[in-house]
Parts: C-alpha cells; structure tokens; sequence
C-alpha cells in the first residue's frame, strides 16, 4: 500500500465539442489521443433548437 508520500495526483483536462456534420471523425481523432467522452449534453440557445456538446477528457501526465 502506498504512503502519503507516494501518492501521486492524477490530473486531467477537458475539452467541450459541439456537435457538426463531421463529429465522427473529430471523436475518432480525439479518441485515438487519448480523449474519452464522459458526458453528452446540450447548450440553449435562444431561438434555436439546442445543439448537441459533447464532453471529453483525458489524463495529463507529467513530462519530468
């Protein structure tokens, strides 16, 4: 069992992406660098139907 002292923080980033005739291929990009959808949702706006977000995220690693 790891120590207080060992514990490492894990962090991530996020990134919100509307929804568009070429969403498919955006996911597989993102998804091929290490993003991962975690949510799906939609954004008022008034007026107009709500358009589609879709919420991603990945885990930044430490470059030292």
């Amino acid at each position: 069992m790891a120590t207080v002292s060992e514990a490492v923080t894990r962090r991530f980033e996020y990134k919100v992406l509307d929804t568009g005739k070429h969403i498919e291929e955006q996911l597989n990009t993102l998804g091929a660098a290490g993003w991962q959808v975690v949510g799906v949702t939609t954004k008022k706006q008034l007026f107009i139907a709500p358009p589609q977000a879709i919420i991603l995220m990945r885990e930044m690693h430490s470059t030292g």
